[in-house]
């Protein structure tokens, strides 16, 4: 069906009004604390670069053995409760990670990493690139769908 010219860019408007909306719902549904979860127990900070290793060999052989994908580098997990701290926040497109725990152990961790200028909360840059390039399709129909109407 053919649509007039002020009807459709009256769509485009609302189409282009509710692009971050759409944005944000599908980096919700994309669960990138996962992401940043797996980074940590590959060794990993927010940008891909290796955490500090383990001083003492023996908790780095006690680490290594419970979780050997984390290379012996610091994958901030004993009991889970760092892992289970991360949460992220969505301001239209903008992703903001943030950890919701505090206690004596996690400000030690914020201030040792901070002084090395690690930050483990995040994913890379490639990382949330991928994810958008995989939304894209879905959001894309979605727009497609208010343009037509």
């Amino acid at each position: 069906m053919l649509i007039n010219p002020e009807t459709l860019l009256a769509r485009i408007k609302i189409a282009k009004n509710q692009t971050p909306r759409l944005v944000r719902e599908e980096l919700e549904k994309s669960k990138l604390e996962k992401i940043n979860i797996d980074n940590l127990q590959h060794g990993l900070d927010s940008d891909g670069f290796n955490m500090p290793s383990y001083r003492n060999p023996d908790y780095a052989n006690f680490k290594t053995t419970i979780n050997p994908n984390n290379r012996g580098f610091w994958d901030l997990r004993l009991h889970g409760e760092y892992y289970r701290g991360i949460k992220v926040e969505y301001y239209g497109s903008i992703v903001f990670f943030k950890q919701i725990y505090s206690n004596d152990k996690i400000s030690w961790l914020n201030e040792r990493l901070g002084g090395m200028d690690l930050n483990p909360l995040g994913i890379t840059e490639e990382q949330m690139f991928d994810v958008q390039m995989k939304n894209k399709l879905a959001i894309r129909k979605k727009l497609d769908k208010i343009i037509n109407g």
